[in-house]
């Protein structure tokens, strides 16, 4: 695997895009169960379903940051640079 020079925003980015990850998977786990709200016997409530639509907006972000950084513009090997980005931003 060929050795990258990261920029920094790009590693930041990616520690981004894990944290919004976390808040996507919290906000999800915050809802009332499908079988609950199928049954009528629970509902999302505007702040939980405005939490999930904040959080996932800022994963696409950080996606967008990632992937449109010109970071990637001359990487012939994108696989293998995102491979190396992420162990990277593990630190």
């Amino acid at each position: 695997m060929a050795d990258y020079e990261f920029p920094p925003d790009l590693i930041a980015a990616q520690q981004a895009f894990w944290a919004a990850e976390k808040r996507v998977s919290k906000a999800y786990a915050a809802l009332p169960s499908s079988v609950d709200i199928a049954a009528q016997e629970a509902d999302v409530t505007e702040e939980q379903q405005q939490e999930l639509d904040d959080a996932r907006a800022e994963q696409g972000r950080c996606i967008d940051a990632i992937y449109g950084h010109s970071f990637w513009d001359d990487v012939s090997d994108k696989f293998g640079a995102k491979v190396a980005l992420q162990k990277a931003a593990r630190g």
